[in-house]
This record gives C-alpha cells, sequence and structure tokens, in this order.
C-alpha cells in the first residue's frame, strides 16, 4: 500500500480550493442564517452556489466566474 504525505497549502494536490470554498460557503451564507428545515437550508444553499457559480469573479481565474472558466475547459475539451 501506498502511503501519501499530509496535505500541505499550495500544493496541486491538495484540497485547498474545497477548503477555501467550504469557508466562504459557510461565513457567506451557513452563518447569516436561523434555518427552520432542512429544506429550507437546502435552499438557501443551492442559492449561494448559484450565486457563486455565476456572479463571484475569482482571482485564481483570472478575474472570471467559476461558470466562465469551466464553460472554457468545456469547449477546449470537446
Amino acid at each position: 500500500m501506498v502511503s501519501t504525505p499530509p496535505e500541505r497549502g499550495g500544493e496541486p494536490e491538495c484540497n485547498g480550493v474545497a477548503e477555501h470554498f467550504m469557508r466562504t460557503l459557510k461565513e457567506e451564507c451557513l452563518y447569516l442564517h436561523d434555518f427552520e428545515s432542512l429544506e429550507e437550508a437546502r435552499q438557501e444553499i443551492d442559492a449561494f452556489i448559484e450565486r457563486y457559480n455565476r456572479g463571484w469573479l475569482l482571482e485564481r481565474h483570472g478575474y472570471r466566474t467559476p461558470a466562465q472558466v469551466r464553460e472554457e475547459f468545456t469547449l477546449k475539451a470537446a
């Protein structure tokens, strides 16, 4: 069995991007709402993810949205 080293920030094989998104989701969505139900939480999280993907300009993507970057990669792969 191959042993993998502990994850370190700044290494491509790390999950830093996912961790940063989860932090943003918590700070910009979850911590700001007092959900009455699981369904309400799901709806608000879905709405946040849609806003994030379509409206947030990210420096690491050259100040483009995640949706723009995804579309570009999809066109290149076709």
